[in-house]
């Protein structure tokens, strides 16, 4: 089989993969460390190898394929300018009983966000207002639940937001919005107060490939891409197009380990504060006809998981790094070594 030796050192998941960057094939190897969430340890421990989660290769979405609301975003791409910073949380009324409506917020770092929970309420007439939101203790933070949409009943004429094209508010005809459900996440200096003021859709979670500011960075896919290029990507694509996390969660330059994070209303149990692990990871490429080259890449994904916990699913971080050089002719013709190291608070 045509494939690379792989000699991974380290206690991470690894996989290597030869991908397609606009710049030529690329053998990239992704690593993926999984830490336990837990209020008992001042440094988050690794999981356990039962509970490390794998590389995933594709979206994972939270419900119809065909539907890009994406809750798990893959782990597959060539490179990452920036860190993504990902929640795929479940948000929690203080104190463990129902209320209208309260706030969660996430900060890793300098990077922090706040979304506003409403119990369930509807658009009033032509989606000029909303009613008020019944008592609700908890609501997974996903974009479906946030402003935005996409009203397919004229097809050579699709109205969306781009932003969040999942979302409710948006509509052709302002009176089938009357009734109907309206957002229940809000960015709290953006309140939704009606669907003609466009407000900002809130959440934590992975935006879909389709959604804006993501799509704007694929690049030009023309005749001439046909013709001449393909199946490479376009020379103008840009790599912030990988970039899957939410506009305003994305640190560049890159996270390094070590930054305090916090959640509020995003457990079970009450707020919570950790530190990033200041992890080091090294990758060595040994290519027969090269000279060796060793990369230490930035750490590009965050991913915090406190969605459907239970005692087969705790709460976890997830980091990420890939390393990639010019993929060989021959795969086997490549050997990978995969090390890391904790580094000192």
């Amino acid at each position: 089989m045509d494939a690379p030796s792989l000699d991974n050192q380290s206690e991470f998941e690894v996989l290597p993969q030869t991908l397609l960057h606009k710049s030529g094939e690329r053998l990239v190897v992704i690593v993926k460390a999984t830490f336990l969430l837990t209020r008992e340890a001042s440094i988050l421990p690794l999981a356990p190898e039962e509970l490390a989660r794998p590389i995933r290769l594709t979206d994972e979405m939270w419900e119809k394929p065909e539907v890009e609301s994406v809750r798990y975003p893959s782990d597959v791409c060539c490179y990452k300018p920036g860190t993504d910073v990902i929640g795929v949380v479940t948000a929690w009324a203080p104190g463990g009983q129902p209320v209208p409506t309260f706030d969660t917020y996430l900060r890793v770092g300098a990077l922090n966000r706040a979304v506003r929970v409403n119990g369930l309420r509807v658009w009033e007439t032509r989606g000029a207002g909303v009613s008020s939101p019944r008592p609700i203790l908890s609501l997974d933070v996903r974009y479906d639940f946030a402003f935005g949409g996409c009203d397919l009943t004229d097809e050579t004429r699709i109205v969306e937001d781009p932003r969040n094209p999942v979302g409710r508010g948006i509509a052709r005809d302002p009176d089938t919005l009357t009734h109907v459900l309206a957002p229940q996440l809000e960015d709290p200096g953006e309140p939704v107060r009606g669907a003609s003021q466009r407000p900002l859709p809130a959440g934590y979670g992975a935006i879909g490939r389709t959604f804006l500011p993501r799509r704007g960075f694929t690049g030009t896919y023309d005749t001439t891409w046909k013709e001449y290029r393909a199946p490479l990507p376009p020379p103008d694509e840009d790599d912030r197009f990988h970039q899957a996390a939410t506009p305003g969660l994305i640190a560049q330059p890159p996270l390094v380990g070590g930054e305090a994070c916090a959640l509020l209303n995003l457990m079970p149990d009450g707020p919570l504060q950790f530190v990033l692990p200041r992890t080091r990871v090294e990758v060595l490429f040994d290519v027969r006809g090269r000279s060796k080259e060793r990369v230490v890449p930035h750490l590009d994904t965050v991913l915090i998981d406190t969605w459907n916990l239970g005692p087969e699913k705790p709460p976890v971080v997830e980091l990420v790094w890939r390393a990639s050089v010019k993929a060989p002719r021959k795969q086997r013709d490549a050997r990978i070594v995969v090390t890391e190291e904790e580094l000192p608070p």
